[in-house]
């Protein structure tokens, strides 16, 4: 699915607006760092095509923390998101990445079954908020939820396997990857103090995508169109520092 410059433009000033209510009243800001590893997988709406495989990833997020009392908070943040992704089975043959820039005219033409691994790299804009308990001792346990996040592809390679063709690797797929998409998430985690201004922190973060990650230009082998929607989940691992 493709959003138009404008209703993007009305999203961040909307956005911009909710939140600067809360900077204002805010009695505290923090700010950490997050990073980690993770694991990405891409699923499918089509029942022709699934989910046959998955991604190691990695995450590294700055995000401001503004607290309005000691247990809530809203946040905000940017990063990068590196190596997500996955890999579709489909059913059927055809012009599957009709658009892209491929090493080599005898992949336009792929047999059934030919399995796509799709691997992007986005510059990530979150927020959402946060929700932490009182302190027992120097430990605190918190739920970021709801979090939303708005990512912008920079990068896209993808393989392709569909004997009796060689594989190959490092195709160029930019155009076959929606170069918005818009996340939504849920964290866990728990926060350390070893020091007044200074908490470790560690958690776990679900993701998944509102929108369609994958471009619907590809055809079938029969002339129809590959119309489906493309769904990019990951589970990340969080560690860092909040000072």
């Amino acid at each position: 699915m493709t959003i138009p410059k404008n209703k993007i433009m009305k999203i961040l000033k909307l956005l911009s607006l909710a939140f600067l209510p809360g900077m204002l009243m805010s009695q505290e800001i923090k700010f950490s760092v997050l990073t980690g590893p993770g694991i990405s997988w891409i699923a499918s709406n089509d029942n022709q095509i699934s989910s046959s495989g998955f991604k190691i990833s990695y995450k590294a997020h700055v995000q401001a923390e503004y607290w309005f009392n000691d247990r809530y908070a809203a946040t905000g943040g940017i990063g990068l998101s590196l190596g997500q992704g996955g890999h579709l089975e489909f059913l059927k043959g055809g012009d599957l990445w009709k658009e892209a820039e491929l090493s080599d005219t005898k992949y336009k033409n792929l047999p059934d079954n030919a399995s796509l691994g799709y691997r992007m790299n986005y510059i990530d804009i979150p927020f959402g908020f946060k929700l932490r308990t009182n302190e027992f001792g120097k430990f605190r346990f918190y739920v970021h939820a709801p979090e939303f996040c708005i990512s912008l592809r920079t990068r896209a390679r993808g393989t392709i396997e569909a004997a009796p063709l060689p594989d190959t690797e490092g195709e160029d797929i930019r155009k076959m990857v929606s170069f918005f998409g818009l996340f939504y998430g849920i964290g866990l985690g728990g926060e350390m103090r070893i020091s007044t201004d200074v908490s470790l922190v560690g958690g776990l973060r679900f993701y998944q995508s509102f929108t369609d990650i994958t471009d619907d230009s590809g055809r079938y082998s029969d002339g129809t169109r590959e119309d489906s929607k493309g769904i990019l989940s990951s589970l990340d691992f969080r560690f860092g520092v909040i000072f």
